[in-house]
């Protein structure tokens, strides 16, 4: 049987595994919707079906591969139809939450959240795709973390990190301009001022801005009218 990866090499076992699979993910090896065989995954890489096991539990936990009922695991894939429904609830939840969070933040978790957008200038200059990926997610968690509710920055954490992963992957194999990625000062300026009208504004466009870009089905047809609904 042909390996679906090279076996590793000496040194730090779990996260060359964890690397390994990453990139295979990021670089179209390994595409979205494949399933990974824990078994034949140990096999290629000549290591322990349970080392596996535990990158797996990391790459979902970063939203690169999902866990299907009666099918085991995944790479992350969405349909347009499914980023559509994500994206319309994540509008208006995580409006909410940016609205919960401008109510509690002080000068420390503004320094926090301005830092984070630093930590996404380095990785965007950089054209790191799954770095930038996760510094953009770490900056929108930290608003929601903020909000001060426990089940609403879970919920929204279950809903966008999937999406973040999926998305990035596809900008990556494509190899899009990362200096393109949406300003996120105008997030932190808006919470700041505390104006919640504002700030369901900025979020609402933040996010529809984001996916302006072409669809996983095709080349032709834009995010935006493909997940946003004209009002």
């Amino acid at each position: 049987m042909s390996r679906l990866l090279a076996p590793l090499k000496t040194g730090s076992v779990k996260s060359q595994v964890f690397n390994t699979l990453r990139s295979a993910i990021f670089s179209g090896k390994l595409e979205p919707g494949k399933a990974l065989r824990e078994l034949e995954l140990a096999r290629d890489l000549n290591v322990s079906q349970a080392t596996v096991r535990e990158a797996l539990f990391q790459l979902e936990h970063a939203g690169l591969v999902t866990r299907v009922p009666n099918r085991g695991t995944c790479v992350t894939k969405f349909s347009d139809c499914e980023i559509r429904e994500r994206l319309e609830i994540r509008i208006l939840v995580e409006g909410f939450a940016a609205i919960e969070a401008s109510r509690k933040m002080n000068e420390e978790n503004f320094q926090k959240l301005e830092a984070k957008v630093k930590d996404l200038s380095r990785a965007i200059a950089k054209r790191q795709y799954y770095e930038a990926t996760q510094a953009d997610l770490e900056f929108h968690r930290y608003i929601w973390y903020c909000s001060g509710n426990k089940t609403l920055s879970q919920t929204l954490d279950q809903l966008c990190a999937p999406l973040f992963a999926f998305v990035s992957v596809r900008r990556s194999t494509r190899k899009e301009d990362l200096t393109q990625t949406q300003s996120h000062d105008v997030i932190v300026d808006a919470i700041r001022k505390g104006n919640p009208d504002k700030i369901q504004e900025e979020i609402r466009l933040h996010i529809e801005r984001s996916y302006k870009k072409s669809s996983p089905e095709s080349d032709d047809v834009s995010f935006l009218t493909v997940m946003i609904p004209e009002s």
